[in-house]
């Protein structure tokens, strides 16, 4: 028997996230091989370094910010024994460099890859080079990368099993937690589809997944199902790119769930587009008691729009489907960029005007990052034309931070004056600030909530009076949209 250690070092924008990939990655291998024993070590819930006990082999996954905890993490293991470390993730599969602390590099899907690889007697180059989609370092040549050929995608995402949430701890996934706007309970995730049909210029997902590819409808039925039934699932958050992508799989999942009564079981949040979304979707989410969507909006400056998503939406869709939501009394968690390539201070200004116009709105919940390039990206390509230190990844900076000293060595791409920056995405941050005080203002638990949001009012606004006021004006909004303001 082999002893497969998988590793999480990724805690995410919340810790209510379970590591699906790694999940996935220990329930292909189970299906495949029972003989392998495998473990999960969770930053999300444990100290790695506490909790870690020696394998046979060790796997690593990583986002590209995250890519540092990641090599730090493979140190300490290194430093105790040799046991072969593993790298996976979207970060090696786009920047396609391995750091000399890893033995072997997946690149793309890792379901067969580490299949095959944990069933190798050992890994010796002999053995590595005939495994396809990975890489290695040259032990003579330590600055060069050894490719092996590309692995070819699995073509029906149905043979890879429902991911391994057993592995993970239960009992802290399934606490009641709020990861979407307005609602709280037992709250998970799942993906249904890989990839996304569009290549906007900032977004890796095109160069890790390669082309959309969906699981059937009746396989996500099963595993909607088995949340509810095995975990005791409230809240479901279908961390697709783009749920909707495919408009007739979508009909199919909506049919399921409506004939099996799934949508008086649970409630769900999807990614949406806001150019493609209209009546018929919005209808069809309605009735599958899809309570929140979340969609990219960017930017409010149309010229940045039409170079972000290379001129496929418009700004007149992003206030079209915040009509949308406001008519099937669905919020949107709109995300916008800041510190776009080449964006001026107008365009920028632009972006800010668009979010404080909705900010009695209950229909808009805004969430702003400060851009990032990554490996392969179009705005990668940029920042190295530009000389930005872009593979300084312990420096990304995505949220807002409350202290400019936080931005000075982070790899931005605005050409606007740092402190100016600073100052105006300050005001970005006064609007997330409301954009969660509304959690609290529209369907609250009881009455305190009120009074909380009141205090949160005033402590944005630096100033009693004004954040009572601004407060007020959302109580007032809700009751014209008729929320019930002590709903569950």
């Amino acid at each position: 028997m082999k002893y497969l250690t998988l590793v999480n070092v990724s805690k995410g924008f919340a810790d209510g996230l379970m590591p699906l990939g790694l999940l996935s990655i220990s329930a292909y291998i189970k299906k495949n091989d029972p003989e392998i024993e495998i473990k999960l070590l969770d930053s999300n819930c444990q100290d790695l370094y506490e909790n870690f006990e020696t394998p046979d082999v060790i796997g690593i996954s990583a986002v590209t910010q995250d890519i540092g905890r990641a090599i730090h993490f493979a140190e300490f293991i290194r430093s105790k024994n040799t046991t072969p470390i593993i790298l996976g993730g979207v970060h090696i599969s786009t920047y396609l460099k391995l750091p000399k602390q890893f033995d072997v590099g997946v690149i793309g899907e890792g379901e067969q890859t580490m299949l095959e690889l944990i069933q190798l007697e050992d890994f010796s180059h002999k053995n590595l080079k005939n495994i396809k989609g990975i890489c290695y370092n040259n032990n003579n040549n330590s600055d060069r990368t050894i490719f092996t050929d590309p692995r070819d995608l699995i073509t029906n995402l149905d043979d890879i099993p429902i991911v391994d949430r057993d592995l993970t701890n239960i009992s802290y996934y399934s606490q009641p937690r709020q990861i979407i706007p307005y609602h709280f309970g037992r709250s998970f995730t799942m993906i249904s589809s890989r990839g996304c049909p569009f290549n906007c210029v900032f977004c890796s997902t095109k160069i890790h997944w390669k082309k959309f590819r969906a699981f059937s409808a009746k396989r996500v039925i099963e595993e909607i199902e088995l949340l509810i039934n095995r975990y005791n699932a409230e809240i479901i958050h279908i961390f697709d790119d783009l749920f909707i992508a495919d408009k007739r799989r979508l009909k199919e999942i909506h049919r399921y769930i409506v004939e099996k009564k799934i949508n008086e079981k649970v409630k769900f949040m999807c990614l949406v587009r806001s150019d493609m979304i209209d009546d018929e979707i919005m209808k069809l989410l309605k009735e599958m008691n899809v309570v929140v969507i979340g969609i990219g909006m960017e930017s409010g400056s149309e010229s940045m729009l039409a170079y972000l998503k290379r001129k496929t939406t418009t700004i007149e869709n992003n206030i079209h489907a915040i009509e949308l939501s406001n008519k099937y009394k669905i919020p949107t968690m709109g995300s916008f960029m800041v510190g776009n390539p080449n964006e001026t201070e107008e365009e920028l200004l632009e972006t800010l005007n668009f979010i404080k116009s909705y900010r009695n709105s209950p229909f808009l919940c805004p969430l702003t990052y400060i851009s990032t390039a990554f490996p392969g990206t179009e705005f990668w390509n940029f920042a190295l034309e530009k000389g930005i230190p872009v593979e300084n990844f312990d420096k990304i900076v995505m949220d807002i931070p409350h202290n400019i000293n936080d931005l000075k060595d982070a790899p931005l791409l605005t050409r606007i004056p740092l402190d100016r920056f600073f100052e105006i995405i300050c005001k970005f941050d006064k609007e997330t600030q409301y954009g969660m005080l509304k959690r609290n203002t529209f369907f609250p638990k009881n009455a305190y909530s009120i009074v909380k949001a009141y205090r949160e009012g005033a402590i944005i606004e630096k100033n009693l009076f004004v954040g009572f006021i601004e407060v007020t004006k959302l109580l007032f909004m809700g009751m014209n949209y008729k929320i019930n303001l002590f709903s569950k």
